[in-house]
This record gives C-alpha cells, sequence and structure tokens, in this order.
C-alpha cells in the first residue's frame, strides 16, 4: 500500500510540473526604450500559457516579430516570482535627474493585479531581479521563431 501511495504521489508530483499554474489572462511585459548610446530597444511579452512575443526594434540581434512557447516550468517560475514578489506594493516609476539612460517599464496582470512600472534610475533590487528575469528570457535566442510576416524582412 506504501508503495503504491508514493507512487501515485511521484505521478501527481510529475503531472504538476507539466501544468501551467496560470492563465491565459495573466500575462508579463517588459518594455526597454532607447537611449542616446547603443541600449536595446526591444519589447517581450509572455501570458500564463508561456505564449510569448518578442519585438525588437534595434541594437538586438533579433530584430521584427518573433514567438516561442516558454515550458510549463520556466512559466510558472516567472510568473511565481512576480506574485510572490508583492509587484503592487513597488513604486508607480522610479526616477531621477540624470540623463542617458534607458527607460525600462515592466507590466504585470494577474487578476486583481494590473501594474505598470516605469524604471528609469533607482529601483530597488528586487524589481531588478525581476526585470532581470525577464531579460534573461526575451534576450535568449533560442527557440524563437521569426514571425510569417515578418520573415521577408
Amino acid at each position: 500500500m506504501k508503495k503504491l501511495c508514493g507512487l501515485l504521489l511521484l505521478v501527481t508530483l510529475l503531472a504538476s510540473c507539466n501544468n501551467y499554474h496560470f492563465y491565459e489572462t495573466a500575462s508579463i511585459e517588459l518594455k526597454k526604450d532607447p537611449c542616446f548610446g547603443v541600449c536595446p530597444v526591444y519589447s517581450f511579452k509572455v501570458d500564463g500559457l508561456g505564449n510569448a512575443v518578442y519585438n525588437g526594434q534595434r541594437n538586438v540581434s533579433k530584430e521584427g516579430q518573433w514567438t516561442r512557447k516558454l515550458s510549463a516550468e520556466a512559466t510558472n517560475k516567472l510568473f511565481y516570482a512576480f506574485q510572490d514578489s508583492n509587484f503592487e506594493q513597488f513604486q508607480d516609476e522610479y526616477i531621477a535627474a540624470v540623463t542617458d539612460l534607458p527607460t525600462t517599464w515592466l507590466v504585470f496582470k494577474n487578476g486583481a493585479v494590473d501594474k505598470s512600472i516605469k524604471d528609469y534610475f533607482g529601483a530597488p533590487e528586487a524589481l531588478k531581479a525581476l526585470e532581470k528575469m525577464v531579460e534573461t528570457i526575451a534576450e535568449e535566442d533560442t527557440d524563437w521563431v521569426k514571425s510569417s510576416e515578418q520573415q521577408g524582412n
């Protein structure tokens, strides 16, 4: 009986690793605005089912629109990081009287949370860590497929 219970627990755990825990209506967006130099300019959005869209504009390795499907594990990890950060508690903007920095916009939508943050300068490390998580996924060169309307470019 113990072996059967252990086997059922293992199957349940393995099955849950392959399930998306968030809805398609949930989303995380990152937008990198230009600076006076060669800062990357792009936007990235992923929904709760791992459907990701990247739109590279300049100073990036992927120009144009690209799509990919994130694994359930990667998607859940990203969304739980945002949820666990109490994203709605961050300020709406972090700015200072400095010039020539790129602006990063970060948006999290999940149920009652619908918040957009402007990060120009001075954001807390917890927010910077979330930005870095999203940037890492967006800037990866693996598994992206150029959108068909853009393939002729």
